[in-house]
């Protein structure tokens, strides 16, 4: 394997989905210790990633430029019917290919138990190589769509090939390096489009798009779901819905989620010995120090304090990695090929992936 992170936060994942070449915004939308794991091959023109995590994620963010993305479900056995994975508010039925049109951003809203797949390979290339296999039109044909529907059989074979290439620390064989692409095209070829593109896009799923721009905007300003409609020029009734049917929860609750994650960056790179973390919490809008450190912890798994101290360690560590390149406590990503996950959420394994109390 060409680089291999777990993680055990957000924080983290985001960290390494950058060192991966990919500038996403991971938001951790179901409460719960997340632990999981990033891997990347590099094969030849090609880059495929695997993301696995135990927990609902919303992900947002830039595709990288020129480069054609097709993602697949590893685990379509898994998937809940009641929150299924979403890109750009379309449900993703398992025996489908997305992540295709190059004129949109990633906004992903994953599942609870998530095993994910990426191909990655330079527009040009793909271009010449679909030419020389005899498929020139795949372009207009199968890249008029964000998601792409295939023969269970097809979505199988691929689904296969790509484990066995990113199951293993070794070098895949010479010819198995040369399979996966005319694999990825003839599915392609073969697929059906479903929604036929991203224009227009469901106008409750815009809604949603809308609060989170506001909410970008205005991390810390104080709203009620009134004002809220008022800003977006939305019923209440429409907000509503379209927050549930995509992200699994209220337009309130997602604010306060996305506070929650605002405090935590701050507290990760924060001294224990200046930072009042009711002070803090109040800054953000959170005016009971009670149910803040509960709804705190119902999230991430961990008090408040907790992740004052684990940030402040971190430093440490990274600190002692610079002045010895031989000091076992380094834990930072670019220095590391495998990142492990703190001792309490290595501990669970990723096969057995537990359900978490969603945040309501």
């Amino acid at each position: 394997m060409d680089r291999l992170w777990s993680f055990d936060g957000v924080e983290q994942l985001a960290l390494h989905l950058v060192e991966a070449g990919l500038d996403l915004q991971p938001c951790q939308l179901s409460g719960g210790e997340m632990c999981g794991q990033l891997a990347v091959r590099a094969l030849g023109p090609l880059r495929l990633l695997r993301l696995r995590v135990n927990r609902r994620l919303h992900i947002t963010g830039p595709k990288p430029a020129d480069q054609q993305m097709v993602a697949l479900v590893l685990n379509p056995g898994q998937q809940q019917a009641s929150a299924p994975l979403r890109a750009h508010g379309v449900a993703v039925l398992p025996d489908m290919l997305f992540g295709l049109t190059v004129c949109s951003d990633v906004h992903l809203s994953t599942p609870e138990v998530l095993d994910l797949g990426v191909i990655m390979l330079q527009r040009s290339r793909l271009k010449r190589f679909s030419s020389e296999l005899g498929w020139a039109d795949v372009e207009s044909n199968a890249l008029t769509s964000n998601c792409l529907s295939i023969s269970p059989e097809r979505h199988g074979r691929l689904r296969r090939f790509l484990l066995t290439l990113l199951s293993s620390s070794a070098a895949p064989p010479e010819r198995l390096r040369h399979d996966l692409l005319p694999l990825v095209l003839e599915a392609m070829v073969h697929g059906t489009n479903s929604h036929a593109s991203l224009c227009p896009a469901p106008t409750r799923f815009e809604l949603v798009k809308q609060v989170q721009q506001w909410v970008q905007e205005h991390p810390r300003e104080p709203i009620t779901l009134e004002a809220l409609c008022r800003q977006i020029h939305a019923g209440r009734r429409s907000l509503l819905q379209g927050f549930r049917e995509h992200l699994g929860m209220g337009p309130m609750a997602y604010i306060k989620l996305h506070r929650l994650h605002g405090i935590r960056r701050e507290l990760l790179a924060a001294d224990p010995q200046t930072v009042s973390i009711v002070e803090l919490a109040l800054q953000w809008g959170f005016l009971n120090p009670g149910h803040f450190a509960r709804d705190y912890r119902r999230l991430f798994g961990q008090l408040p304090s907790q992740t004052l101290h684990r940030g402040r360690q971190g430093q440490a560590c990274e600190a002692a990695a610079a002045s010895s390149s031989g000091n076992t406590c380094a834990q930072s990503s670019r220095m590391l090929t495998t990142v492990q996950p703190r001792p309490d959420a290595s501990s669970r394994a990723l096969s057995s992936l537990p359900k978490a109390e969603r945040l309501s």
